[in-house]
């Protein structure tokens, strides 16, 4: 695509955003993720993390664009900044709750590793729930599966499924569970949780044929 059509269909982009269509978010992570994705890690140099794992790139680009949405309608598309440069503060913002989101976890880096180790061992002959999601062909399992997709990175999913199948089997502390081998503390497990509920909800209130996911136990907080 040309620069002035890129350019055209930005504006297309943040404008459906600035009269609330959410599901433009989605547009704006997959036309323009790749932009955003470098001014994220230009951010995270700022903020002293010069290496940052793709799942967890991901995840902060979607947030980002979540961020662009909440202020599309203040963006002058004639001032000559892109949204992301001229939100600059709004996604240092997020940026910032991500570091210190996952400091603890990186601080304790060899405990979490050696928890992790020892937990893929005990469990290494089970199917993970992501596999298990995949083989099933229920409708609503199908739908799960795409809005997952659509708002999640793969580590996120993975974390939402796994504590959600963990619940199931009477696990009273999944996060507690689940956290070693993904690398994060329980408390970051239960911030994804949230934050991918959040987007699941969102995009079941916003398009029809994904409200029947509103019911799921999974959603539940």
């Amino acid at each position: 695509m040309e620069s002035g059509d890129r350019n055209k269909r930005l504006r297309v982009v943040m404008a459906a955003l600035a009269k609330g269509d959410r599901s433009a978010t989605f547009d704006l992570y997959a036309e323009f993720g790749g932009p955003i994705r470098s001014w994220m890690r230009r951010l995270l140099r700022r903020l002293g993390v010069d290496v940052v794992g793709g799942e967890d790139l991901d995840g902060l680009v979607i947030d980002a664009c979540l961020e662009l949405q909440s202020c599309a309608g203040s963006w002058d598309p004639d001032g000559g900044a892109l949204p992301w440069v001229w939100a600059e503060k709004r996604l240092l913002g997020v940026a910032s709750r991500w570091v210190g989101q996952h400091a603890d976890a990186l601080d304790e880096r060899d405990e979490a590793v050696g928890r992790m180790v020892a937990t893929v061992a005990g469990r290494a002959t089970e199917p993970a729930a992501v596999e298990l999601l995949a083989r099933l062909d229920h409708p609503t399992c199908v739908l799960l599966r795409e809005a997952l997709e659509a708002v999640a990175s793969v580590r996120d999913r993975e974390i939402v499924l796994e504590v959600g199948l963990q619940r199931s089997l009477g696990d009273g502390s999944p996060a507690v569970t689940i956290g070693p081998s993904v690398g994060l503390r329980p408390d970051a497990v239960r911030q994804v949780l949230r934050r991918v509920r959040r987007r699941l909800h969102e995009l079941a209130e916003e398009e029809p044929r994904y409200a029947v996911l509103a019911d799921l136990a999974l959603l539940a907080v």
